[in-house]
């Protein structure tokens, strides 16, 4: 007998998508939502499931024809209703909300999760999984009547979530996906999206906040195989919403694996605050030639904030840059280290504006007369590169180039001319190994 035939098909399938379940206690009865609560009948275990709570069978259009917003937050309800006591923090809820194959309209905010407050409104929820059957199978499109608008904000209360199978589209520019809020003392730690999809036109995607004085904030983030499509007029990811924030310093632990950046303008990740970044594999495209964007925007803000990691790691990505306004990176960070391993910008490399395409650009002078230690190791690069500096003695900071080819340039660095260059004040440092200028060889130069 196959594993699953012993079950009802919809079980077997729910099962399967679901990950093995595990018999458990009851639910303890008392629901917590943020619509007044559930009723009695939404108890745990209701349903042919009792590990799911299918949003379709709350009442929710899968043709996109009327809105589905009541039958999504009855849907939470109903899972929120299955809290268990947590044997490590908060309480964990036995249910799964799942959204079947089809076009779901949502035209209010916070329809997707109820937004509550952690620290007053039921205390921390730790595990949560949303999921649908795969990306553009199962859809929700966000389509608020106000603007300004979230669809779903996590404010203290939800860890350990998991959001899977899904896409999701906004007709609002103004609108966005997620706001996330955390404290030292309720963090909203270790969100993973898989297979999920982001489309339509967004002011931003996911937006990482929190109050002063606060530490540990946001930490352990992950995209596994996803795709960010569309345009964001502030980013997809910002981190450091609050400026003056200066306690703002723990983006901690991010991941991005394998995924389809693939987005027509605007910043992919706007780091205001610094952090620690991993983005591993994948294809990262800017689609509008006519618009300006970038993929890592990295920002100094608030030279007074307390002192944390700056980090971003890229490997194996390939770059497409289509249009003279896109950037790889446009970095003010002051310390850290910023690595590229076999990566590939070049794909244009033969258009006739790449050789005075300004591709990666880095601020030395932001904070005092420093940046990080910027290395790139086996990359294909088209365009140049500019560093500006301050006028006094650089203090840290340095660009190495290894292995690399310059598809557009027939020198290594120079003020005006040659794949480096600079402006500003003094020369920076810099080092160039086994490098190629297109298919010469260019002599190791390093300064000092």
């Amino acid at each position: 007998m196959r594993h699953g035939d012993d079950l009802p098909r919809p079980a077997a399938r729910r099962a399967f998508l679901l990950g093995a379940a595990t018999a458990g206690t009851a639910g303890l009865g008392a629901a917590v939502g943020a619509w007044g609560g559930a009723s009695p009948a939404l108890a745990a275990g209701a349903g042919d499931d009792p590990y799911s709570v299918d949003v379709v069978t709350k009442g929710a259009d899968p043709t996109g024809a009327t809105p589905s917003d009541a039958a999504f937050r009855a849907a939470a309800a109903e899972v929120l209703a299955s809290f268990q006591p947590g044997p490590i923090s908060g309480a964990i809820p036995k249910r799964v909300l799942l959204i079947p194959p089809g076009n779901y309209l949502l035209t209010q905010p916070d329809s997707l999760l109820p937004n509550v407050d952690g620290t007053t409104g039921g205390g921390v929820v730790d595990g949560i999984a949303v999921t649908g059957y795969g990306k553009r199978l199962s859809r929700i499109v966000y389509s608020p009547t106000q603007n300004d608008t979230t669809l779903w904000t996590n404010n203290q209360r939800y860890k350990n979530v998991r959001v899977s199978g899904l896409t999701f589209t906004s007709t609002n520019a103004t609108s966005s996906f997620n706001y996330a809020y955390s404290s030292a003392t309720h963090g909203v730690q270790d969100t993973w999206y898989t297979d999920v999809e982001w489309r339509g036109s967004w002011k931003r995607g996911i937006g990482l906040d929190g109050p002063s004085p606060a530490s540990n904030l946001n930490s352990e983030m992950g995209w596994d195989h996803c795709q960010v499509g569309g345009s964001y007029s502030d980013g997809f990811l910002v981190m450091g919403m609050s400026p003056s924030v200066s306690q703002q310093d723990q983006f901690l632990n991010y991941w991005f694996r394998d995924c389809k950046i693939e987005f027509q303008s605007g910043v992919f990740v706007k780091n205001k605050r610094g952090g620690s970044m991993n983005f591993v594999g994948g294809s990262y495209i800017l689609t509008d030639t006519a618009s300006n964007g970038t993929f890592f925007q990295l920002a100094a803000d608030a030279t007074s904030r307390n002192d944390s990691v700056m980090r971003l790691y890229a490997q194996g990505i390939r770059f497409e840059l289509r249009g003279t306004g896109h950037k790889v990176i446009d970095s003010n960070w002051y310390k850290g280290h910023v690595t590229f391993v076999s990566c590939d910008d070049s794909a244009h490399s033969f258009q006739s504006w790449a050789p005075g395409a300004l591709t990666h650009a880095y601020a030395f002078n932001a904070n005092g007369s420093r940046g990080p230690m910027v290395r790139y190791v086996d990359c294909d690069l088209m365009g140049y590169h500019r560093v500006t500096t301050a006028s006094a003695a650089q203090t840290a900071g340095k660009l190495l180039y290894d292995g690399c080819r310059f598809m557009n340039q027939t020198g290594g660095a120079g003020t005006a001319s040659g794949f480096l260059r600079w402006t500003g004040g003094v020369t920076p440092r810099y080092e160039l190994r086994d490098c190629l200028a297109n298919a010469s060889y260019l002599a190791d130069v390093r300064n000092p």
